[in-house]
């Protein structure tokens, strides 16, 4: 003869059921494919394209054309193209998870310059993700009421007339260096 279960054993219908964390994949999959990191001023910016599976690749420049001579009349570019990848997802709240970045690669080694075209290159780290092993991505329309001032000092949505009070875009924190990007 079959028995009834046990109802303390099964699911109340009423009560929401525990969610399972997202995987890393569905996340990045969400975002917008490039993040930048700028001050909106001068001629330097870096760019971070990630993956799905939280791999990037990236590419800092700066240009400083006043910075020449007689073989580079056309001025200094620092530069340095790299790629990591970000683990160790967390959800911290409804707003943000945790990154851990565990890898970073850059194509040249620090320092090496070279002349091309009238340009003096010289390579240089990968600003803004450099000394940076925790992050933190917020996604849109998080709440910039208590986010770190460092961080929102470069948010593009910082000169807006009428300020909504939440992020407009993903942002991106090196929480290490206290640096921004945005996608």
């Amino acid at each position: 003869q079959a028995q009834d279960p046990d109802p303390s054993q099964q699911p109340d219908p009423g009560q929401p059921q525990a969610q399972t964390q997202q995987p890393q994949e569905d996340l990045f999959a969400q975002l917008p494919q490039t993040f930048v990191f700028s001050s909106g001023a001068g001629a330097w910016g870096t760019g971070l394209t990630l993956a799905a599976d939280g791999s990037f690749s990236g590419e800092y420049h700066d240009s400083d054309m006043g910075d020449s001579g007689d073989d580079y009349p056309d001025g200094t570019v620092y530069l340095c193209n790299f790629s990591g990848k970000f683990t160790d997802i967390k959800q911290l709240d409804d707003h943000s998870y945790s990154l851990t970045l565990e890898e970073l690669s850059s194509d040249y080694e620090q320092g090496k310059e070279w002349v091309e075209d009238g340009v003096r290159y010289v390579s240089s780290e990968p600003y803004g993700v450099e000394q940076g092993k925790n992050f933190i991505l917020y996604l849109p329309d998080t709440p910039t009421d208590g986010l770190d001032e460092e961080f929102l000092s470069w948010w593009p949505g910082q000169y807006q007339e009428e300020k909504t009070g939440t992020l407009d875009f993903y942002g991106l924190y090196n929480v290490d260096k206290g640096y921004g990007f945005f996608g």
